[in-house]
């Protein structure tokens, strides 16, 4: 018979395993542009695992300092933290994150190589379970000389951004107040600043 001795590897701390999955989900929110559920999706766990990450400090520290973790101490909070503690709370609490779809399509300008024009519009999805971003926008161009709608010209490229939807007076203020409402941007955002977070945290305990 054989017999395996596996020996449990283990993280240093809890808080740090939680920010492995942080980094881990903004990776997966990256990779899932090509369909709205997706995005929505790993956004929702992005945005849950930014408050796990600081539970997870306050068991840390209780267990290895015998002290109380000062969350508020950290110089590092900015609008965009407190719009992701804003929104975890909504999402539990209020309405389900909801995302919209920015589609922009480019289209190359007659007599001039190599420039593009850009067309775009925002959809507010109904269905939030989406597998792909909504079809239907198209470009006709017009016939100088009769005025008529041509057939349509197929773009260049397409680009979608998705954009926390804006359901509410407060999260109008919230995203108006950041200058964005792009997941990823706002993702990335939130990502660098609790990596500094999580090396503040690792340099109180003296890791």
């Amino acid at each position: 018979m054989l017999s395996v001795r596996c020996q449990a590897v283990t993280s240093p701390t809890n808080a740090s395993l939680v920010f492995a999955d942080l980094r881990d989900a903004l990776q997966a929110l990256e990779a899932a542009r090509g369909s709205p559920k997706d995005v929505r999706r790993a956004f929702s766990q992005f945005v849950d695992l930014t408050q796990r990450l600081t539970s997870a400090m306050r068991t840390d520290f209780s267990r290895l300092k015998s002290a109380r973790w000062d969350a508020a101490a950290f110089p590092g909070w900015n609008k965009v933290t407190d719009f992701f503690k804003w929104l975890r709370n909504q999402d539990q609490h209020e309405l389900p994150i909801r995302i919209s779809v920015h589609e922009r399509h480019f289209y190359a300008v007659p007599g001039h190589p190599g420039r593009l024009f850009p067309f775009d519009g925002t959809w507010t999805l109904a269905d939030q379970l989406a597998d792909a971003p909504p079809q239907g926008i198209t470009f006709h161009p017009i016939d100088p000389t009769t005025g008529r709608h041509l057939d349509p010209v197929p773009p260049v490229r397409v680009e979608y951004q998705y954009l926390v939807q804006l359901h509410s007076e407060a999260v109008r203020k919230r995203l108006h107040a950041i200058g964005t409402t792009d997941v990823h941007q706002l993702s990335a955002a939130c990502f660098a600043a609790l990596s500094e977070y999580h090396d503040y945290f690792l340099a109180k305990l003296g890791i």
